[in-house]
């Protein structure tokens, strides 16, 4: 999949956001089921969650000076790999509510987010959406496609997952919210 691909899941998932934001005061003034309006609740809450987070304003290129460890960020972009329980991201700008946001000049920055677990390998895999909050925790060599750089290193807080699928899909692989990291199996 290539970063057109990438940026047009990114502005579905805007447009979703949005009719979803217009559309729940209408849905919670009609009568409904319980659990829709806990759902709608639910996402609100976390979208809400992702906006509002005090993070300081830094980009992962900027992140990389010692002065910088310790500072809390959140960032958005797509994951290129993942080796255990960390993943490559490559960077995106975030949009209003945490979103990546996929412009036609890409920022040729990437960033390692570590986590105490392992997500869901149906639900973050390469090519997934993600936005994290988390430390920064020093930096490390990306090697990417025949190259590479330092980039930071992040312990993740919290990873927010965002989905392609289509308004009203419900099946389990297009969750969209925050997940939990899944203990490592010891062998």
């Amino acid at each position: 999949m290539n970063g057109n691909s990438i940026g047009s899941r990114a502005i579905g998932v805007v447009s979703l956001f949005t009719a979803l934001a217009l559309g729940a005061s209408a849905a919670w003034s009609q009568p409904s089921e319980p659990e829709a309006l806990d759902g709608q609740a639910e996402f609100l809450r976390e979208i809400e969650a992702l906006r509002t987070a005090e993070v300081v304003p830094l980009t992962p290129d900027a992140a990389l000076g010692d002065r910088h460890i310790g500072k809390r960020v959140r960032w958005a972009g797509g994951v290129y790999s993942i080796d255990g329980r960390c993943l490559t991201i490559l960077f995106a700008q975030s949009g209003d509510y945490g979103e990546p946001r996929w412009t036609p000049e890409p920022t040729y920055q990437t960033f390692v987010a570590c986590g105490s677990g392992v997500y869901d390998k149906a639900l973050v895999e390469a090519h997934t959406n993600v936005t994290i909050i988390g430390e920064v925790i020093g930096k490390q060599y990306i090697g990417m496609g025949g190259g590479g750089s330092d980039g930071p290193t992040i312990r993740i807080e919290k990873l927010y997952r965002w989905s392609d699928c289509l308004a009203g899909d419900d099946s389990p692989v297009c969750k969209q919210g925050f997940l939990t990291a899944e203990p490592i199996a010891e062998d």
